[in-house]
């Protein structure tokens, strides 16, 4: 059987979207290994400096010259790269500067959520002691009053009677 002009036209035709598939399938993987890079890039930084704040941070903070380091690098990368200083690769120093922000970001969410229920169970421990004052000065005056008294009297006029012994 000889090759005809359509068979090899059809030939070519199924290559032609072959090849224009498999274009777009590559196209459609690049896209998402690049948004599982970032986020990687993103988390990897904040997990690496939530464990070196961890493992090496007085009082859970690693600082320098005073800024705590997750803070102070996140800025200066996602400065650095929002301002063309890291050319090319400014999209990896938006991630790895948004990991380190939000490393510091939850770091000082909890503090202050930690130190707002630090305030919150203080001031219901407070209530709960005035509370129990309040309580047991009132049993104390309840037990000093007479035995066998009664009070009585028309509205604005009280008289309290007391029993003789």
């Amino acid at each position: 059987m000889a090759f005809t002009a359509q068979t090899i036209a059809q030939a070519r035709e199924y290559v032609e979207k072959a090849q224009s598939r498999m274009k777009t399938f590559r196209e459609k993987a690049e896209e998402r290994i690049g948004q599982g890079l970032e986020v990687t890039e993103v988390s990897g930084t904040a997990f690496a400096l939530g464990y070196a704040n961890g493992r090496w941070g007085e009082d859970g903070e690693i600082k320098l010259l005073g800024v705590p380091l997750d803070l102070g690098a996140g800025a200066a990368l996602t400065g650095l790269a929002l301002f063309g200083g890291l050319g090319k690769y400014a999209e990896h120093g938006v991630n790895i500067g948004s990991g380190a922000l939000a490393a510091y970001g939850y770091r000082a969410g909890f503090e202050l959520g930690s130190e707002a229920q630090d305030d919150e169970d203080e001031a219901a421990q407070r209530k709960a002691s005035k509370k129990a004052a309040t309580a047991a000065a009132a049993a104390r005056m309840g037990a000093a009053r007479p035995t066998g008294f009664a009070t009585a009297g028309m509205p604005g006029e009280t008289y309290t009677v007391y029993e003789q012994h």
